[in-house]
């Protein structure tokens, strides 16, 4: 039987590694980053995207010679995260230091980012640790500075999962269904034709491909929902449930004046 391991967190690996790697002040600092899923056996209440037994997350860890570099590559992360909170996913943030009881164990101390949610519980949307020298010495991770002589590495870790797409769903979502940011919206602008009995289909449905070519040109991830077993309605409350920002409609009037109807996810 082949024996498995199962991970729910990667300092082990990467610092049983970096041990391995890591010998001269030239070889720093080293910078991991990578996107895992991990396992967690910690609770029974689990609620989809917040927490869960299983997650993918993004994860980095790095080593450096002095305290100094340490310190920031800890705010220079968490400033990364603030922007991706606050200006990609519209989440505003409270950015602090964890108490000495709250911080990640063994860690010199803990940064945090943290968004109230409609219910007014705060939700911590990413951690940014300074490890000190407290794994380096356990994983014995040593480097021979430039003054010849050996010292252990100054470490980072860091990190954010699915939970900010839970965050995202309960800051932004409403009864019809999700309300996805722009600029994270996979399909950002959705273009429905709406034919009537007395209209020239084959025209708004050759005005709605140039609109949706446009688009397309100028970077907007468009989607033409030119399917014909479905009413108007029904696909308004179909891309309404996904979410996506903006919805564009041609009619008849389209063809006569040159005019279209914009509906925005975010106002209804």
């Amino acid at each position: 039987e082949e024996r498995l391991a199962i991970r729910p967190t990667s300092e082990t690996i990467i610092y049983a590694t970096y041990a391995k790697w890591i010998r001269s002040w030239r070889d720093l600092p080293i910078k991991l980053n990578q996107w895992c899923s991990v396992v967690r056996w910690e609770t029974k209440a689990t609620k989809l995207f917040l927490r869960t037994r299983e997650f993918l997350w993004q994860e980095g860890h790095t080593a450096h010679a002095t305290k100094e570099e340490a310190d920031k590559e800890v705010m220079e992360i968490l400033n990364e995260y603030k922007d991706l909170m606050e200006n990609y996913l519209a989440i505003p943030v409270l950015v602090g230091k964890k108490t000495e009881s709250e911080k990640l164990a063994g860690a010199l101390y803990t940064t945090t980012l943290e968004a109230i949610m409609p219910d007014g519980k705060a939700l911590q949307m990413g951690t940014s640790h300074n490890l000190g020298q407290n794994f380096s010495k356990v994983f014995d991770i040593k480097f021979v500075g430039e003054d010849e002589k050996e010292h252990y590495v100054w470490q980072t870790s860091w990190g954010i999962s699915t939970r900010v797409i839970g965050a995202m769903v309960m800051v932004h979502g409403d009864d019809k269904g999700l309300i996805i940011p722009p600029k994270v919206a996979p399909i950002q602008a959705v273009i429905v034709p709406i034919p009537y009995k007395t209209a020239d289909t084959s025209t708004i449905l050759a005005k709605a491909r140039k609109i949706h070519n446009k688009l397309d040109a100028a970077g907007i991830s468009t989607v033409l929902d030119d399917r014909r077993e479905y009413t108007p309605g029904w696909k308004f409350n179909d891309w309404e449930l996904k979410g996506v920002p903006v919805r564009v409609e041609i009619g008849p009037r389209y063809v006569a004046n040159g005019q279209v109807t914009l509906a925005r996810r975010d106002t209804f």
